[in-house]
């Protein structure tokens, strides 16, 4: 039984000769497949840089300038510590603080090595600056407390600690935001972009698929040719490299979406956490060491746990976590712990959350009990209970909840650069498949079209 002729191929037939429709379909194909070469390199170069931008240059530059800001709290409360105490009474105390010294070094390096945006070297120049200045006045009261002169030495130490509260922290946080901003700014475009240019993809490739196929159509009508292996081939070469290509498109953009939504976000919130935690723990030392001005860096820790963690009055601690094991929502829970537990994604992420909870909890004990002492004058014992390193000491329970911590920031990073990894291998040599692809479309369509206009020569 004869196959009936479409009606618009029957139109077109009637306005050109065969010859004509031919190298029009030929021309098409070729035009259609360079638009589609185009198209499709565009999307994937402008995933690829997105990719880029997150996994590579701002979230590198993020993490490492929160990781100064916990340097220099650190550091901050290690100078507290030595200084509640006899000089030389702690050599654990000057270790702690010799670390974060070099921390502070190496992590101002590395910042200033992953340059990105032109805010970040004027930020980083007075971040060295102001480094500077802050140790030399640490020096300062260094020696004044070896000579026995407390008085002169709290106010160096003051005259210090407005400089870590007022220039230098506050510079570490603008440098994490500039790249924060960049960040979500780039996401924001890319997610938005991403459902056009895939569409785009389709269309494009759905085109070139449906000219090969008409094509054929017309071969068979006009000219009885039941197969076009050339024109096949070209065809199966199109359906495959346009699903390819949307595949590799879509499964990177996921990839994306994983590494910077459920990975990244978790990171972020967890290392503002950390943050929060270090310039507490120093507010806790100078509680102790600045008599005159207890009650303002009381209030200045309690501000800083209220933004880490905030619990309902009808709620607790224990029902929070039995709420976040049995996978319920953390009603009644509020601040940077209610981000992370809310946005639980990984194998063993759940645990590692709830046992973090649970050690910050045991922290806050100890420094309840810290401010008992204090307020009863038994400031030895309030002092002794502050820098102790021993079970249910503070720095101890300090320790064991930056140890779990770690271990879940470190899960958490470790499932971001795998995505990212993931998202660019899904890209790798996409343009040289791309080009050999659709070149064999190209040259297949010339070989299967061809024959047939010589034809008519």
């Amino acid at each position: 039984m004869m196959t009936s002729i479409p009606r618009s191929t029957q139109t077109l037939a009637k306005k050109f000769n065969t010859p004509q429709i031919l190298r029009s379909g030929w021309y098409l194909t070729w035009g259609v497949s360079l638009l589609l070469l185009i198209v499709s390199i565009y999307g994937v170069n402008s995933q690829r840089q997105a990719i880029k931008t997150v996994g590579k240059d701002a979230a590198p530059s993020i993490l490492t300038a929160q990781q100064l800001q916990d340097s220099f709290a650190d550091m901050d409360a290690s100078l507290a510590n030595e200084l509640l105490l006899k000089p030389g009474a702690d050599r654990q105390v000057l270790v702690d603080f010799d670390k974060n010294r070099k921390k502070i070094a190496d992590r101002l390096v590395a910042a200033a090595k992953n340059i990105t945006y032109p805010a970040e070297e004027e930020i980083i120049q007075s971040l060295q600056l102001n480094n500077s200045a802050y140790l030399l006045k640490l020096q300062e009261a260094r020696d004044a407390h070896q000579r026995g002169d407390g008085l002169n030495a709290l106010n160096i130490y003051r005259t210090a600690a407005n400089l870590m509260d007022r220039e230098i922290i506050p510079k570490a946080e603008q440098l994490s935001l500039v790249n924060s901003q960049e960040l979500e700014n780039i996401y924001a475009r890319q997610s938005f972009a991403n459902g056009g240019i895939s569409l785009l993809i389709a269309i494009v490739g759905l085109v070139q698929i449906g000219i090969l196929v008409m094509i054929q159509i017309f071969l068979y009508q006009r000219m009885r040719r039941i197969l076009n292996l050339s024109l096949l081939g070209a065809t199966a070469i199109a359906i495959i490299f346009t699903g390819y290509t949307l595949n590799s498109f879509l499964a990177a953009r996921s990839s994306l979406k994983i590494a910077k939504q459920d990975a990244f976000d978790s990171l972020y919130a967890l290392r503002q956490m950390r943050s929060l935690s270090y310039k507490a723990n120093a507010d806790e030392s100078r509680y102790l060491l600045d008599k005159a001005n207890a009650t303002q860096h009381e209030r200045s820790f309690n501000e800083k746990v209220g933004k880490m963690i905030t619990i309902a009055p009808n709620q607790s601690i224990d029902s929070i976590i039995a709420n976040t094991t049995q996978g319920r929502a953390t009603q009644g829970l509020t601040g940077l712990f209610a981000d992370e537990l809310n946005n639980i994604t990984f194998d063993g992420e759940r645990k590692l959350a709830i046992d973090t909870l649970k050690s910050f909890n045991d922290y806050l004990l100890i420094d309840k009990q810290i401010r008992q002492f204090y307020q009863s004058g038994r400031i030895a014992e309030a002092i002794a209970l502050c820098v102790g390193t021993k079970p249910g000491e503070s720095n101890w329970a300090f320790d064991r909840y930056k140890n779990i911590h770690t271990e879940l920031m470190e899960l958490n990073k470790k499932e971001f650069e795998q995505n990212i990894e993931i998202g660019e291998s899904k890209l790798a040599y996409f343009e040289i498949i791309a080009a050999i692809s659709l070149g064999s479309v190209a040259i297949l369509t010339l070989v299967g079209l061809r024959p047939r206009l010589i034809e008519y020569l």
